[in-house]
Formats: C-alpha cells, structure tokens, sequence
C-alpha cells in the first residue's frame, strides 16, 4: 500500500507540520469539507491543541515538559498542571508505564500511497520494534471525556481514531496499533480510568477504507 518509507529522526514537532505532505490531519480536514461539517477554530479548539501538546510532552519527553513548565503562567500554566498530573496517572498503570521505556518517541516520517502517488508524513506516539524485528507496535495515547471503556470505543470510528491508526500502521509496516487513553474527568472521588484497547482487524479494515477513500479525494482534486 505504501512504498519509499523514510525516517525524520532529527525533526521537531514545527518542522514536521511545516512538511509539505498530507497528514491524518489534512483527511481530517477534508472529511470535514466533503459532508459540509463546519471547521472553527477558536479559543478551545487552541486550547485544546495546546493542552494536547503539553499531554503528550508529559509522557513521551518528561524532561522537555518539565522544561517548558517554569515559562508558564495563567491558563496555560494550569493545563501544564493538568497534563502532568493525567500522565502521572498513566504512568501507575503497568503496562502504559513499560511502554514508555520502549522505542523511539515522536519521530517524522513519509511515505509514498502506492495507489494514488501521494506522498503522507506520520508520527506516531511510539513505535515499538520487538527485538528482532519481526514484529512492530504503534502505541498513540489519548485523553478522553468518556465515563467508561465502552463509551471511549465508540469514538475509534466518530473520530477517526481507526482511520489514523490504519493509515499509520500501513505507512510504517506495524502490526498492531495500540490505544491508551486516560479520562480527563472522572467521576467525584475516583482516580481517573486507563483503557488500553488494540484496534481489531474490523476496525483497522474500516480505518483503511476511510483513509483510502480520501486520499483519492486529493488525487483527483
């Protein structure tokens, strides 16, 4: 499905955005354009890209957050807070916590959609090779609303979670995708929940057909 994989290694998070290639994003974007959703970009949708880098940041590069913790002041000084005290949450729990230590973290790369010719740019969470290679995992943590397991998996298909878990997976050559999400408001008295979910060969098969379906929207645009 993909062919001229190439590793970034050496990109920041601002030089991958700057690549000029489709991203889960874009499909994102163009799903959006196709069934006439309308996409605003306003002071929460800011704040929620911002309180997801700090997220991320928490868990896969705890020096860096630690780092950029000391600038911070107002708003953004208590999504920093937030952020950390949800990783912390993650990191209790045996398995999130191992895979932690496994891969390489937030790292660019591309890669050519054989059928269509255009060029896509990934980077996953983590990417985990087994130790003789045979076997590669991509984990991508998420913060969620949800009350429980079963409401968090209805979101895989509302959004899209199956399409970038698919598109990522045949970008790289992974076999398994794995979700970690953490609530972000659990209920009163409770520590927030962890849910670890491997997408099924289902949901990756649906993940493929919104992905391709798109990216033949852009070839033919």
């Amino acid at each position: 499905m993909f062919t001229n994989l190439q590793h970034l290694p050496s990109l920041t998070q601002e030089q991958h955005r700057a690549l000029p290639f489709i991203s889960n994003t874009d499909l994102s974007n163009l799903a959006d354009q196709l069934l006439g959703r309308l996409r605003i970009v306003n002071s929460y949708t800011t704040d929620a890209l911002t309180f997801g880098s700090h997220f991320h940041s928490a868990i896969l590069e705890p020096e860096q957050f630690q780092a950029i913790g000391q600038d911070l002041a107002g708003r953004e000084r208590s999504q920093w807070t937030t952020a950390g005290e949800l990783a912390r949450v993650i990191k209790r729990h045996r398995y999130p916590r191992h895979v932690c230590y496994l891969g390489q973290a937030e790292q660019s790369y591309t890669a050519t959609h054989a059928a269509t010719g255009l060029t896509v740019k990934v980077r996953p969470d983590l990417l985990i090779d087994s130790p003789q290679r045979r076997r590669r995992t991509l984990v991508d943590f998420k913060t969620t609303s949800c009350k429980d397991l079963a409401q968090f998996l209805e979101t895989v298909d509302k959004y899209g979670y199956d399409r970038q878990g698919a598109l990522y997976a045949d970008a790289l050559g992974a076999h398994r995708v794995v979700l970690i999400a953490v609530q972000k408001k659990p209920a009163v008295g409770q520590e927030p929940a962890v849910w670890v979910h491997e997408l099924t060969d289902e949901q990756m098969q649906v993940g493929r057909k919104k992905y391709g379906k798109l990216l033949q929207c852009y070839a033919n645009q």
